[in-house]
């Protein structure tokens, strides 16, 4: 059975940090390919992105250009938002009906999870993926322990180990807003399409 990791976000913008976990899991968990899933605007945030849907998707395609393993969907930018993840791992699930579902998140995104709609539901349909700061260990909440191990109502977590960076998007945006460096921060075609375009160099507080 072929594997599918399912990698979702604002990517607002995509940047390295997001790139080095999704291959630490294809590669740790011997995914073939990893599907970046951009959100129409994300339930967990009060704002949507700060660029167009459009400028994301080609930031994504840019970024992940030369890795064959890597592709991308615009699901949920086709959907009404918020985007909730439910909705899009049904889609997959029906999409790809002969594919082992990963889930890709970090720690972070599990802690929170009893929060997500339909969270039990997740459980069904996609192996959760987490990854883990090396050097720290990694943790299940109290309230998911009754889904961490493979079970008739779950398909469980499992842990990768995820390199750390201190890179985020709106550190990224905020350098850009400055006028500041992201050199390094992002995929080099990233960069260059972001400064030739002029993105994020707007006040944040008129955000479209």
């Amino acid at each position: 059975m072929k594997t599918l990791g399912i990698y979702g976000g604002s990517f607002d913008p995509i940047h390295l940090g997001h790139l080095l976990l999704a291959e630490a899991a294809r590669e740790e968990l011997a995914l073939d390919n990893v599907v970046f899933i951009p959100a129409a605007q994300s339930p967990m945030k009060n704002h949507r992105p700060y660029i167009s849907d459009a400028d994301r998707l080609e930031l994504i395609k840019l970024a992940i250009q030369d890795n064959p393993s890597f592709t991308f969907s615009d699901v949920e930018l086709k959907r009404k938002p918020p985007s909730y993840t439910i909705d899009t791992l049904s889609f997959f699930c029906q999409t790809y009906p002969n594919h082992q579902l990963f889930l890709l998140m970090g720690q972070d995104s599990l802690n929170t999870l009893t929060g997500w709609r339909h969270f039990t539901q997740l459980f069904s349909l996609a192996t959760l993926a987490v990854g883990v700061r090396p050097g720290f260990p990694s943790r299940v909440p109290q309230a998911l322990a009754a889904y961490q191990h493979p079970s008739a109502q779950s398909k469980g977590i499992v842990f990768f180990d995820n390199p750390e960076v201190g890179i985020s998007s709106s550190a990224i945006r905020e350098r850009l807003r400055l006028g500041k460096s992201v050199r390094y921060w992002l995929a080099p075609q990233v960069r260059k399409y972001i400064l030739e375009n002029k993105l994020y160099t707007y006040n944040e507080e008129k955000k479209p």
